[in-house]
């Protein structure tokens, strides 16, 4: 992968048994699992998944992880180019963050005390992710509300045998168009592990500094700063079970403006977020079954001239079985028990209690049919269903050429949050559920050392969930809101040593929401190998024309040029890299009034043992 921006919106396990039923060890290709919770060959899914791997993951540390996510097609990460302390809005499809989950190890994260109950990815450190899956399209039946226009799904790094360190350390820039602040961005991270044959032990640190910026434009810097650390356990017995626990806390520090009216402005914001998870499994022939466990609790102090404290928590129960009736069928049962609770004048705390199940039908190695459904049981709203059919079939396959086509039907279910419901101010205690029907299809072809993919996708939402201008509170809105567009892409080696990825994003709505989303985007990522030591990776990102904030100006598109530079020493454990983003200093707009970032370098290395 290329290299793309840094970042950040706007307003307001497999067991073995399985393993090798599916994916041999010995096989080359990529591995998924987001579309089925079964480890297929993603030739063999019926989704357009994107799988981002560790060595690409790698390439971006010191970047952040909006920067990595904000180059692929159909992912938008508003806000992406302003200061390092404002949240980020995830968008896929044209959905914003209540419709799009966010997946660690498998468990939901969110914070109930948010607008639209999502998650904040200024919590995430890239130096802790191992891998990545962005699967595009409903896939509430498999994974529970909210997963109305996709699912990215993070794996966290696991402790190895023996003993491991791993060091990452960077310093940059940080600033805008205008402002020339030399070295304001530093970033490093530790990470010392031990593994025997049976346990398996990790702890991390990492710490992320910055203060070169000011959220709306104006010569006042905001700093930000962000601590994480913690530590996982992992147990394998002699038998067939085994077991994964751990702690995860992070604090962020970040000055902000005042929004109305938008100015300068002196003010704060504390927030701290505790995670624990225990995720024991027991495998045995053919299947397994697993429980994840997972509480989260997130505490958050607004200093400004209208203090105000908010805290919420979030506990998950789900227990489900996999089991592979031979070669044909791959089933998942299961169920989920989900709790929320956040402080607000005349909350309730909220549970939703879900039973599920999923089966991949495998009539043939070029046929196949992946569906499943759930029932939700929300303690407010009561017994929703939610559906998904995704069949695909592989027109063509020999040992050069492969064109398969796929297809999807899905539905999804999104309960209003808390804030929506009972802030004092803008929540609606009436609302009703926002509803999601997509469908999409697509193809995908293979030849050689190139790919190319195409997916047309449609969604209607009924109700949905607005926040009405006039009223200045959540609704429903009155008519029918559809989303549809395109998604494609071509990539392959132009020599053994040149790679190439093209994608382009086409988005259009009837009656909904892309302020800030663009109708035309496009990622341009080459990659050059000079040698075994040196590679360079370039990227080129033109976002067109979007709606302002009152869904009527258009902001002109604007284009953004990035490089980085890779060296590996041959003898060494130690890499160094090297990354200029948006070279040519373009001055744009991305969000009005708000900074945005110019020209900026951000160099360091990576020091691995063994």
């Amino acid at each position: 992968m290329g290299l793309t921006l840094l970042s950040t919106p706007v307003l307001a396990q497999q067991n073995k048994s399985l393993d090798s039923l599916v994916a041999p060890v010995k096989q080359l290709e990529e591995v998924v699992v987001s579309d089925s919770r079964f480890p297929f060959k993603r030739s063999q899914s019926g989704k357009p998944i994107i799988k981002i791997d560790s060595k690409t993951i790698s390439s971006f540390q010191g970047l952040g992880l909006s920067a990595l996510l904000k180059g692929y097609a159909g992912v938008e990460i508003i806000g992406s180019q302003t200061y390092a302390g404002q949240n980020k809005t995830v968008s896929l499809r044209g959905g914003r963050n209540r419709q799009v989950l966010i997946l660690i190890d498998g468990v939901r994260v969110s914070d109930p005390s948010r607008i639209d109950n999502d998650f904040n990815l200024n919590f995430l450190s890239l130096d802790q992710i191992e891998s990545i899956e962005i699967l595009k399209g409903a896939a509430s039946s498999l994974y529970g509300s909210s997963a109305a226009t996709g699912v990215i799904s993070i794996q966290t790094k696991k402790a190895a045998a023996g003993f491991n360190l791993n060091l990452q350390s960077s310093m940059g820039s940080d600033s805008d168009q205008d402002s020339k602040r030399g070295l304001n961005l530093f970033k490093n991270a530790l990470q010392l592990s031990q593994g025997g044959e049976n346990l398996k032990a990790k702890a991390y640190f990492s710490n992320h500094n910055t203060n070169g910026m000011s959220a709306v434009v104006g010569p006042e810097v905001d700093p930000f700063s962000h601590t994480n650390f913690g530590a996982s356990l992992n147990f394998k017995s002699q038998s067939k079970f085994n077991f994964n626990t751990g702690f995860d806390r992070s604090h962020i520090n970040s000055d902000y403006d005042n929004s109305f009216p938008l100015e300068d402005a002196n003010f704060q914001l504390l927030t701290t977020m505790d995670r624990f998870h225990f995720n024991p499994n027991f495998d045995y022939k053919n299947g397994g079954a697993s429980l994840k466990f997972v509480y989260q609790k997130v505490e958050r102090d607004f200093k400004s001239d209208y203090p105000f404290q908010t805290e919420a928590e979030n506990t998950q129960l789900e227990l489900f079985n996999k089991y592979a009736f031979g070669t044909r069928f791959y089933t998942v049962v299961g169920a989920l028990f989900q709790n929320n609770y956040a402080i607000y004048e005349g909350s309730q705390p909220t549970s939703q209690t879900d039973a599920f199940a999923n089966v991949v039908a495998v009539f043939s190695n070029r046929s196949r049919i992946n569906f499943g459904g759930r029932l939700n049981n929300h303690s407010t709203y009561g017994s929703n269903f939610t559906y998904s059919i995704n069949p695909s079939y592989q027109l063509l396959k020999n040992s050069t050429n492969s064109f398969k086509i796929l297809a999807a039907l899905s539905t999804a279910y999104i309960a209003p949050s808390l804030y929506q419901l009972y802030d004092p101010y803008s929540g609606n205690s009436q609302l009703e559920p926002e509803e999601n029907q997509s469908l999409e299809f697509g193809f995908v072809f293979n030849s050689s050392n190139w790919e190319l993919s195409s997916t047309y996708f449609q969604r209607i939402e009924n109700p949905s969930l607005i926040y009405d201008l006039s009223t200045y509170r959540y609704e429903n809105a009155n008519e029918n809101t559809r989303y549809n567009g395109v998604e494609t892409q071509i990539s392959g080696s132009i020599t053994g040593k040149l790679k190439v990825n093209q994608q382009l994003t086409f988005t259009q709505t009837e009656n909904g929401d892309l302020r800030y989303l663009p109708k035309f985007s496009s990622q341009t990522q080459i990659t050059y190998r000079f040698s075994s030591q040196w590679h360079s990776n370039m990227s080129l990102q033109a976002i067109g024309e979007r709606f302002g904030l009152d869904n009527k100006t258009l902001l002109e598109g604007y284009q953004l040029l990035n490089l980085s530079v890779h060296y590996q020493l041959k003898k060494a454990p130690l890499g160094f890299f090297i990354h200029a983003t948006n070279l040519f200093n373009a001055n744009y707009i991305e969000i009005e009034s708000y900074a945005t970032r110019g020209r900026n370098v951000v160099g360091g290395f990576t020091f691995r043992l063994p």
